[in-house]
């Protein structure tokens, strides 16, 4: 029997076969699905391939041969001040009956193409904020970090999570939020209302993208998003289910403000959120102040990622 393996762009049609791929392979993430969804949303024109198997004879006879074996999603960051214009390697996956045949090096070398034709002049193996599901590669698939490295990565910088058991952990508000009122400062939900005036607040507290995220969750229903305020002025905010649904951040608090707890209600009443949506551990990604975390909520350190960067030679 003759067999064959084929490269092409991915179609809106191929996206079951893609999902079931992931339910198979992403076996640290239990809502692959979504992160399928999530990350074909932002994948760069061009840059949605998948890699089929054809048993040629069976083809022939009109049994439907052909199936899809693996894909590869990539999405684009354009240059922004004075940063070069870098193409991410979103998700590569090769269903495992498959593996240890070279497909995922194609895979890989066909995105980067895609990528650097779509303007990329650089290549990255890391999150690309808005729309990302992980900060880098979560180093339990070891056969990723090692393609990376054999593909001439360059290991960039470690990112960690933490998992927080919400059943657990102490999440009442009350005492805080009264406290916080008799000086003037009201936590409450965010509102579809508040997207431009926050995106704007956002972009000159913290910039980068949190602006962008923060108008993510004020747009689902309800907000996924909670914001302290005085005098109408922001001074704090937190969400969570932006990207994906446990997931909590980001959070950000204006330095004036620091040190009232603001952020500890903030995180509290997302947390709560969760919990009350029925899911028992929330992951903080990409985490900064651990020692915050741990306090507050009894936050574990979790996940490991190694993010990966590769120059373009010109």
């Amino acid at each position: 029997m003759t067999k064959r393996v084929a490269m092409r762009e991915a179609v809106p049609e191929d996206l079951p076969a893609l999902r079931a791929l992931a339910r198979t392979s992403l076996v640290h993430d239990s809502d692959a699905e979504a992160i399928v969804e999530l990350l074909w949303s932002s994948a760069a024109e061009g840059c949605r391939i998948v890699l089929e198997h054809t048993d040629a004879d069976d083809d022939a006879d009109g049994t439907g041969g052909t199936r899809i074996i693996g894909f590869a999603l990539g999405s684009l960051r354009p240059a922004h001040d004075a940063l070069p214009a870098t193409g991410h390697v979103e998700l590569i996956i090769v269903d495992p009956e498959h593996r240890e045949l070279g497909h995922g090096r194609e895979l890989l070398a066909d995105l980067e193409r895609r990528l650097i034709a779509a303007g990329a002049t650089r290549l990255r193996i890391r999150g690309n904020p808005p729309h990302f599901a992980w900060p880098g590669i979560d180093i339990r698939y070891t056969p990723a970090v090692c393609m990376a490295a054999a593909a001439g990565y360059e290991r960039l910088l470690d990112c960690n999570s933490m998992l927080v058991d919400l059943a657990a952990a102490d999440l009442a508000t009350e005492k805080d939020e009264q406290r916080l009122t008799e000086a003037g400062i009201e936590v409450r939900r965010g509102r579809p209302e508040d997207e431009q005036a926050l995106r704007a607040w956002c972009d000159e507290e913290f910039g980068g993208t949190w602006g962008q995220e923060a108008a993510m969750a004020l747009r689902t229903s309800p907000p996924t998003l909670h914001v302290a305020v005085r005098d109408g002025a922001y001074l704090g905010f937190a969400g969570h289910g932006m990207q994906r649904a446990d997931m909590f951040g980001p959070m950000g608090t204006a330095e004036a403000a620091r040190g009232h707890g603001i952020g500890a209600v903030l995180l509290r009443r997302c947390l709560a959120d969760q919990r009350d949506a029925g899911i028992e551990v929330a992951e903080i990604g990409w985490v900064g102040p651990a020692r915050f975390y741990s306090k507050t909520v009894g936050a574990r350190l979790g996940r490991v990622f190694w993010a990966f960067e590769k120059s373009v030679a010109a």
